[in-house]
């Protein structure tokens, strides 16, 4: 058996014995992974063995595009305007503030504007 969503002309089928969804029989999906269902929890824990390894890689995959997906960025103001990366936190000892623009620029900048007079 295969670990993958199981589909027969459009109809879901059970991971395990194969039986179609319908009004009587409902199927659940894998509550970790989504990927499968099953009629019951019968075929649930026989089919366990097989699919605990995709399960598991599955369930990671869904935990880390909800944490990336939570929306926590930087601001534009952490990056160097010079050279465009990220100034490093904490970011009052790896920057200074040029007064003449209002600009917060990385240490990397300022000691090569330094150097170059």
């Amino acid at each position: 058996m295969s670990c993958v969503p199981v589909m027969d002309d459009g109809d879901e089928a059970c991971a395990n014995c194969g039986k179609q969804g319908s009004d009587t029989v409902v199927l659940k999906n894998c509550t970790a992974c989504r990927l499968v269902k099953y009629c019951g929890v019968d075929c649930q824990r026989a089919h366990r063995k097989q699919h605990k390894k995709a399960c598991k890689q599955r369930a990671a995959e869904l935990e880390d595009e909800q944490l990336y997906g939570q929306g926590l960025e930087r601001p534009e103001g952490d990056f160097c305007p010079i050279c465009t990366l990220p100034i490093p936190l904490p970011m009052d000892t790896h920057s200074t503030f040029n007064s003449c623009c209002a600009k917060q620029i990385c240490n990397g900048c300022n000691m090569a504007t330094q150097k170059r007079g």
